[in-house]
């Protein structure tokens, strides 16, 4: 699911659902809109970011 089939509110939102079912509530659009504009796939990027704040830890990634 990238930039070139949805646009950012829908990524963004898959993105944040997605995490949520992970534990990790995600609330930072510019912190990814970057990977969106380069054409992240967004299941890649979901998995990058519940690696990075330890889900299984039940850490919080909202600033």
């Amino acid at each position: 699911m990238t930039n070139q089939e949805f646009d950012f509110e829908v990524w963004f939102d898959t993105l944040t659902l997605h995490l949520m079912d992970r534990g990790v509530r995600f609330h930072d659009e510019d912190a990814v809109r970057e990977d969106y504009e380069s054409g992240r796939d967004v299941y890649d990027l979901i998995d990058e970011i519940a690696a990075e704040y330890d889900v299984e830890g039940g850490n919080d990634a909202t600033p």
